[in-house]
């Protein structure tokens, strides 16, 4: 009789649905869309994302753009290394601290963001095709607001689970 009253196994036939593991797969797929589309022009993702950034923050510091995008600024050195070695960005004296660098779009990197960018709008459109513009923008507003949030909780500890 005891066993009548024992919790069931989990149902491991169907999954619930997961807005993560959603998520997670479709930033994947998009991502991999994206570096396809891209890598005729010989620009990866994260370097197409800091050119992007840059056109609408010329003359940032290094520093400020790394901390925006999320980027160690180790990583940031060597990024920006590579794309000013390709002509790409310029680094100059930054006017409110010498120690720091302001970075901007050289003719050849605003040339690349251009064709990189319209690259990166096929995709979008291509992700889109099937929403209307108001399902696009209601889309746009769900993912800002779950990224505000996330924003907003406490940070995981290594090591830690939740």
């Amino acid at each position: 009789m005891a066993a009548e009253h024992a919790p069931s196994a989990p149902d491991r036939g169907q999954a619930p649905p997961s807005v993560a593991a959603a998520v997670a797969r479709l930033g994947s797929e998009v991502g991999d869309a994206l570096a396809n589309r891209l890598a005729p022009l010989a620009v990866e993702p994260r370097e197409f994302r800091l050119l992007r950034a840059l056109a609408g923050a010329e003359g940032a510091s290094q520093r400020a753009l790394g901390t925006t995008l999320g980027i160690h600024p180790n990583r940031m050195v060597s990024l920006v290394d590579d794309l000013e070695g390709r002509g790409l960005v310029r680094r100059k004296s930054h006017p409110s601290d010498r120690r720091a660098h302001a970075l901007t779009l050289t003719a050849k990197g605003t040339r690349l963001l251009d064709k990189a960018s319209a690259a990166a709008n096929s995709v979008e459109t291509d992700l889109c095709a099937g929403l209307q513009p108001a399902e696009r923008d209601r889309l746009l507003a769900l993912l800002s607001r779950l990224r505000s949030a996330d924003a907003e909780a406490p940070a995981a500890q290594p090591g830690v689970s939740s």
